[in-house]
């Protein structure tokens, strides 16, 4: 298995990286998204799909990504350290944690991924997974998957942010995504994600992230918002997805027919 994670080398990079959502969890549109060069595939375990505890679902995933040349971006259903190695040692190189609190448990789940972390030993284990290509990877394996898995986190909860610039500081922490649908109904506002305290508090989520160099990711599903997201220095781009594609394009299709039933 080709352990580059070309997703972590463009943020780290300041490029700007966009990505789709399957909630099919299919390898097929997953292989066909890289090859349309969709740069990373959102996959949301913490709301739908199957079990992140079967390794062999990440395997057939992780190997439709290698096929296409993308990314996997993997959204775990909790910071759990032992889910974090299990779904590293399958393949994933990209995983992000929801909800989070405080910044001891982002460090706890960063150390998770790590062999050696913050100049002490970490919590990665050793694995024959696929990651080591089942054992039979070099010497450099340890190293080289320190350099390459990148972990990040949602930032959407009250307490997330109150504790903010702690965790941002958390060692290694690759980024931060910005979850404003949780974040408005946090602050009393369900699903008003444009109320007025509640775009305030994202700017300042995002300045603050960038103040401290962690790269931010949104979701912005047109050109006018993608474009917008862009020029305000996020990185990670969720751009759509297989669902509304389909539903998108077929109904637009079926509009336009509806005369010849």
């Amino acid at each position: 298995m080709d352990q580059h994670n070309r997703f972590r080398h463009a943020i780290e990079n300041d490029e700007v990286i966009f990505g789709a959502r399957s909630s099919t969890f299919s390898s097929t549109v997953i292989e066909i998204y890289g090859q349309l060069g969709i740069d990373f595939v959102w996959l949301d375990f913490e709301h739908m799909g199957p079990s992140p505890w079967d390794s062999t679902v990440f395997e057939e995933l992780t190997r439709a990504a290698d096929v296409g040349g993308t990314e996997l971006f993997v959204r775990l259903p909790t910071g759990d350290p032992s889910l974090i190695r299990k779904v590293l040692d399958a393949g994933v190189r990209n995983v992000f944690i929801p909800r989070v609190d405080t910044a001891e448990e982002v460090r706890e789940a960063v150390k998770a991924t790590r062999f050696e972390y913050d100049g002490e030993p970490g919590e990665r284990g050793m694995a024959s997974g696929r990651s080591r290509t089942w054992g039979l990877a070099g010497d450099d394996y340890i190293r080289t998957e320190d350099e390459e898995v990148c972990i990040g986190v949602m930032i959407e909860k009250t307490t997330a942010v109150d504790e903010l610039d702690e965790i941002l500081s958390v060692p290694e922490l690759g980024f931060v995504f910005i979850g404003p649908s949780d974040l408005s109904v946090q602050m009393g506002h369900p699903g008003d994600k444009t109320h007025p305290d509640v775009a305030n508090q994202i700017t300042e989520i995002r300045e603050a992230a960038h103040d401290a160099g962690v790269p931010t990711g949104v979701i912005a599903n047109d050109p006018d918002a993608i474009e917008d997201a862009v020029e305000k220095g996020h990185q990670i781009i969720r751009m759509g997805g297989d669902l509304a594609s389909v539903k998108s394009v077929l109904s637009e299709r079926l509009d336009a027919v509806d005369h010849l039933r």
